[in-house]
């Protein structure tokens, strides 16, 4: 498969009838737990890239990307932009400042705390592997719980980052809240998610249950901290996600 074709694969699946557009702009992209995949076009179009081996991951990168640039200067014609004349410093400055408001975010840094905290504990679990093996060996809940908390260990710091830009970008232009409460949405639920996984882990694990319940306690700031950033997160609604 060439850009172009691929291209034509995502225009096809793009208009078919089952598609919901923009499901994907809200998700936590974990496809395996997820049942709203014959909504997705991310997912659909994804199926048909090459993987027969390593070298496909690459070659499938270059062609979205050639895919993703002919759309670009498709749509710049479209709206009379120059594409050719875009220089790296009509962005910069706006980008340095957006950067610099998050990373000085106490919600980013309850985030980074996170996930720190969660790598120091999980290191500690492979010093104990044929311990934790046989536990979850043993207990399927277990393992799954585990899992939660290793896909989500650091998407809490690059969700809350997009919802905060989202966030500053609707104010400076005056639109109503949008991206930002998707994306804030998908946070509370996730750390939901995490906060049950780690409550199982705190029966489990007796020995951890000082650095377990400080983990829980730092996700319940983070909790409220999204909560306290975006106060209409919890009533919004995800398309496709939320609503069917």
């Amino acid at each position: 498969m060439n850009a172009e074709q691929f291209t034509n694969l995502l225009t096809e699946t793009t208009n078919e009838p089952q598609i919901i557009r923009g499901i994907y702009h809200w998700c936590d992209r974990w496809c395996e737990k997820c049942d709203k995949t014959e909504h997705c076009t991310v997912y659909k179009t994804s199926k048909h890239l090459p993987s027969d081996n390593p070298d496909d991951f690459f070659k499938s990168l270059s062609m979205i990307f050639e895919s993703t640039m002919n759309m670009l200067k498709e749509q710049s014609e479209k709206r009379g932009i120059d594409f050719e004349s875009l220089k790296d410093s009509d962005f910069e400055s706006e980008y340095d400042r957006e950067k610099y408001r998050v990373r000085n975010d106490a919600g980013i840094a309850l985030a980074k705390q996170y996930g720190k905290m969660v790598k120091h504990w999980l290191d500690s679990l492979k010093n104990r592997e044929s311990v934790g093996m046989e536990i979850r060996l043993q207990n399927p809940m277990l393992a799954d719980c585990l899992e939660v908390i290793q896909w989500y260990q650091y998407v809490f710091e690059v969700k809350l980052a997009r919802a905060l830009m989202a966030k500053n970008e609707e104010e400076e232009g005056q639109f109503e809240p949008y991206d930002s409460l998707g994306n804030a949405k998908l946070l509370l639920i996730s750390i939901e998610r995490n906060i049950g996984a780690w409550g199982y882990m705190y029966q489990i694990f007796k020995d951890d249950e000082d650095e377990i319940l400080a983990i829980l306690v730092c996700l319940q700031k983070l909790n409220k901290k999204v909560e306290q950033i975006f106060p209409e997160a919890h009533a919004f609604i995800r398309v496709g996600l939320d609503d069917c």
